[in-house]
């Protein structure tokens, strides 16, 4: 309160601590109310505020209160009452006063904060012209938020609507930084870059605008959001003396419209974006496809047989069957492609950045499987597959119209096809489809039909170039296209699912083999390693396949290595671990396939898992003069010999990296230097060599 000359003007009898505490500040006169006020006008002439005692009984009979306030109207004027005649103060006011406070729940910082703003009020109310002043008295009664501020950005106005929106209590009076904080935010969430671009900012310089802000409420209930018009203040000679904003809450109008604007673009039933939502979408992901020279695919999707389940099952069902058909679509998708609903049972899928033109497919035919396993809609069951045309961006269409029209094309073919499958645009797509398809239909015979067979190939031991035993090797005599490397089918076999027969029948004729050669030429130490994949790992039937052939070749489960990709043991899923250790437990070794060309799990290698590990053969192919792959295969090899785990290099090619790897101490080695895969028959002479005392490479 330094710097203030305080006039009190009332009896003084209820607020006497109050007033003996106010009387040992500097600058201060107390005057009773006996006093006539026009010798006050005289003699006080330096006072800056008056204290006005509007409690019951604190001034004489017959002086209203608002007539005083009109007689003192000369000086900024704080009305002083106690919490429990509060109203009193509200109701000064009402009638002109710049403030107000209640002397029993009061601090000396809100005294100094109540006169100081009294006093800044006071200046602006005496700056305007008397018509603006009587404006300032209109805005404290309307239903909008208002307030005003002076020229150094001091809040010096806040009607009481706007105290309701923002969380204000009556008489809080909120400071400089208040004005900083106040409607910070834009509608979009985002911060104002500086401060001049705050709404008090802006309307105390003059400006006029309207805008839409987000606010925190000072009560702690909900954010929301407010429409504001700011604009300066003028005095009568058209001089800027401050700033005015008015505002309304605008959170449920928005909300409600953004409902509204929701149902227009979402589908009511799956919530997918509709037709609209999903082409806009579409030619921004276009827009994308361009830039970065990224592909991009339309997949256009249709239930087959659909009609049938809402003629059978009744259209509630059907249209719980669409819903699950919408989360499925939704779970299965990555992170940036994204879906809709077209109509009926149509529905679209837009995928970007998915690499190799050929992934399109893959993605499909993930859908396809995924589409296809059974619906459980309440107590019934139902089955549904669908029909896939997929569209590239740009060989099918350079627009989205164009795309999911090219797309729509295909999934008819597909249908026409017989349903249950997917179908490109393309033709040169389609060709390689209908190959792809073809090896498919193919693959589901080839076991009956003895077309699938082993090759072998040798591996030695560097320390002695004895051989130890063989790689088995599946390949597939196609009648058409000749003998297919692995590469060429085992995606297929994996899609399909026939990877467990593909799988049970290497792991059968791999042990019967190696048995009739244990026996023939009496080496019962010979191995025979066999690549184990994914899918496999994950399912129990491995465990049995492995027991039973153990069981019908009497072998040592120590001959039998099963190599396992790295990427199964990174993954460290439940099922992956207990499959391993059931492996494990029925004697068999573990081989990690592929070692150093990926992110490898140290606790793989330290949980007793794995017995070995096969380092990749592009760290072989230039590790004569590669020196990172060379301190790679040496790191390698030492870290696998702290660990006694065995190490095997694939794809050895000559004789420098066969000198290099046995520098290195490396256990095992095979590849085209030692012997190509070779089928049974061949196997059975290199072990008449090998038994005659014969070495593969004659180097050794």
């Amino acid at each position: 309160m330094t710097g203030h000359s305080i006039l009190y003007i009332g009896r003084g009898d209820e607020h006497a601590s109050y007033l003996a505490a106010l009387e040992t500040l500097p600058c201060c006169t107390l005057l009773s109310r006996s006093t006539d006020l026009q010798v006050v006008h005289e003699s006080q002439s330096g006072i800056e505020i008056v204290l006005l005692d509007v409690g019951p009984d604190s001034i004489a009979p017959g002086e209203p209160v608002a007539q005083l306030i009109q007689t003192l109207d000369s000086y900024p004027i704080v009305a002083l009452t106690n919490k429990r005649y509060e109203h009193h103060g509200i109701l000064a006011l009402k009638a002109g006063a710049q403030g107000y406070l209640c002397v029993d729940s009061t601090t000396p910082e809100e005294q100094k904060t109540v006169f100081d703003h009294a006093v800044n009020r006071f200046e602006l109310q005496q700056t305007l012209s008397r018509s603006d002043a009587g404006v300032l008295s209109i805005l404290e009664s309307i239903n909008d938020g208002v307030i005003v501020v002076d020229l150094e950005g001091h809040v010096l106005d806040i009607n009481p609507a706007a105290r309701t929106v923002l969380g204000l209590a009556p008489r809080e009076l909120p400071d400089v930084s208040w004005g900083q904080s106040f409607c910070c935010i834009d509608e979009h969430g985002n911060s104002y870059a500086n401060s001049a671009e705050l709404p008090l900012n802006r309307a105390r310089r003059g400006e006029k605008f309207s805008a839409q802000v987000s606010i925190y409420r000072a009560d702690g209930q909900p954010d929301c959001l407010l429409s504001i018009n700011g604009q300066g203040l003028f005095d009568g000679d058209r001089r800027l003396a401050g700033g005015v904003i008015t505002f309304r809450d605008i959170t449920d109008s928005r909300r409600r419209r953004l409902a509204l604007q929701k149902r227009a673009q979402y589908d009511e039933l799956t919530s997918l974006p509709n037709r609209g939502l999903f082409v806009e979408h579409l030619s921004r992901a276009i827009g994308r496809s361009q830039r970065k020279k990224s592909p991009l695919a339309v997949l256009f999707i249709d239930l087959d047989r659909f009609k049938s389940i809402n003629d059978t099952l009744g259209h509630d069902t059907g249209d719980l069957l669409l819903c699950d058909v919408a989360e499925r679509l939704r779970r299965n998708l990555r992170i940036g492609d994204f879906c809709g609903r077209w109509g009926g049972d149509e529905f679209v899928v837009c995928l970007e950045d998915f690499g190799d033109t050929g992934n399109a497919a893959a993605a499909a035919q993930k859908l396809l499987l995924i589409l296809s396993d059974k619906y459980f809609i309440g107590a019934s069951e139902a089955f549904v597959t669908p029909s896939i045309g997929i569209a590239t961006y740009p060989e099918a269409g350079d627009d989205a119209e164009r795309l999911i029209k090219a797309a729509d094309i295909a999934m008819f073919e597909s249908k026409k096809r017989g349903g249950g499958r997917f179908q490109y645009y393309s033709p040169a797509l389609n060709a390689k489809l209908e190959q792809r398809e073809e090896l498919e239909v193919g693959l589901r015979h080839a076991l009956v039909r003895r077309e699938l067979l082993l090759h072998y190939q040798p591996r030695i031991d560097l320390s002695s170039g004895r051989l130890i035993g063989f790689e088995a090797l599946l390949r597939w005599q196609h009648p058409r296209y000749g003998l297919l490397a692995p590469e060429r089918f085992l995606p297929l076999l994996e899609g399909s699912g026939l990877i467990h027969s593909a799988g049970d029948w290497t792991i059968e004729t791999a042990t019967r083999q190696l048995a009739a050669w244990q026996r023939q030429f009496e080496l019962p130490d010979l191995t025979i390693a066999i690549n184990i994949s994914t899918q496999q790992l994950k399912h129990d039937r491995l465990v049995a396949t492995v027991s039973k052939a153990l069981q019908d070749t009497a072998l040592d489960p120590g001959c039998i290595e099963l190599e396992i990709s790295n990427s199964n043991i990174i993954r460290n899923r439940v099922e992956e671990r207990d499959t391993m250790a059931a492996l494990r437990k029925l004697g068999v070794r573990l081989s990690l396939d592929h070692f150093g060309v990926s992110e490898m799990s140290l606790e793989s290698l330290e949980n007793s898992f794995i017995d070995s590990f096969v380092l990749d053969q592009s760290l072989i192919s230039d590790v004569e003069e590669n020196n990172s792959h060379q301190r790679i295969v040496r790191a390698a090899i030492a870290m696998a010999q702290g660990l006694d785990i065995e190490v095997a290099a694939g794809g050895v090619e000559t004789l420098s990296q066969l000198d290099f790897l046995r520098s290195c101490n490396c256990d095992l080695a095979q590849g085209f230097l030692i012997s190509q895969p070779m089928q049974a028959e061949k196997v059975a002479q290199v072990l008449r060599s090998e038994v005659a005392g014969q070495r593969l490479v004659r180097a050794m």
